[in-house]
């Protein structure tokens, strides 16, 4: 059994990290970690951690701590990361890695000295519809990919984030929503390799919170991105089309679903059926987080090879700063 210790105990943390950790065997919390007390105080209570602490250095001191759990504001991830690696201590940190092309390097780099594992929290890859979607596009089920379309809309006030910090940069939905959106496009399209339209707009909050962007990746497929922030109701739809037929997933509210469709069929794949999945979104029992935190452990048990690597991780900061960039030339 492997030991965590949670660096930050916001929403991301009660509402899916906590959930997913509680239903795996493999891990056990031995500490929290919050710069609020009563923030930490309430996470204490909804599990059964064995300590907390108001200074994340204390965490890094701590022995009985295999592995950091870093669930802060992106602008602390890159120092956060290079401590807890320094300390010993193997990292899953939520996305994006770093703020930074520089930080991320940095961080690469004492990965490399340290010879420690660091993954960034992209849970929905482990989505198990997502999973068959990618599988069955890679075994040719529908042909040769030629497009694909992620639509990934939240709604933040549902949602209530315990900080600010989506708003404080003009086009904070990028780094917020597009780390989602890639892995996925470079599983069934291969990496981004021009950036042809990039729009955006304003509806509710005084920032950019709405965005659309259009690619062409290096297999020369074209993804259309639409990401948003004010949506009554959360969704992320992805469909996959190819030249003999379309995959369709919903992994948000059906993450065991999926629909198969040619020219001559289409078809409907449950791959767990019952009153019980859907009692467990209501829950906030998303499997996808139990999926990452379960490929975090066979990584650094040695049994499987990182899904989405340093390298992965530098090369989207690479295109979401190229979009963020584009947006402030174009002034959305």
């Amino acid at each position: 059994m492997l030991r965590l210790g949670i660096v930050g105990c916001g929403t991301a943390t009660r509402l899916f990290h906590l959930k997913a950790i509680e239903r795996i065997k493999e891990f056990a919390i031995a500490a929290l970690v919050d710069k609020e007390r009563e923030r930490l105080e309430g996470a204490l209570r909804s599990c059964r951690a064995w300590r907390g602490y108001e200074d994340y250095m204390d965490l890094l001191s701590d022995p009985e701590v295999d592995v950091v759990v870093i669930n802060t504001p992106p602008r602390y991830h890159e120092e956060m990361t290079i401590h807890a690696l320094r300390a010993g201590k193997h990292v899953l940190c939520e996305k994006p890695l770093a703020t930074s092309l520089e930080g991320a390097l940095n961080i690469k780099l004492v990965r490399d000295e340290t010879s420690l594992v660091v993954l960034p929290v992209h849970n929905y890859s482990f989505t198990p519809c997502w999973e068959m979607a990618r599988d069955l596009s890679h075994d040719g089920k529908i042909g040769e990919v030629e497009r694909v379309h992620l639509r990934l809309e939240n709604n933040l006030r549902l949602y209530r984030p315990k900080t600010r910090f989506r708003f404080e940069e003009e086009y904070g939905i990028i780094e917020d929503l597009l780390p989602h959106l890639l892995p996925l496009t470079h599983e069934v399209a291969g990496m981004v390799k021009e950036i042809k339209e990039v729009d955006g707009w304003r509806e509710s909050y005084s920032v950019v919170d709405n965005m659309r962007l259009l690619f062409r990746t290096e297999m020369g497929v074209e993804v259309e991105c639409y990401m948003s922030w004010t949506r009554p109701i959360p969704q992320f739809r992805v469909g996959i089309i190819g030249s003999e037929g379309v995959i369709k997933v919903e992994l948000f509210r059906a993450p065991y679903n999926l629909i198969l469709e040619s020219e001559k069929n289409k078809k409907k794949i449950c791959m767990r059926k019952g009153l019980s999945q859907y009692l467990d979104l209501l829950r906030m029992r998303h499997p996808s987080f139990m999926g990452q935190y379960l490929h975090l452990y066979k990584v650094i048990m040695g049994e499987e090879e990182p899904r989405i690597d340093l390298d992965d991780e530098i090369e989207m900061i690479k295109i979401m700063k190229k979009i963020e960039d584009i947006s402030k030339e174009i002034k959305l």
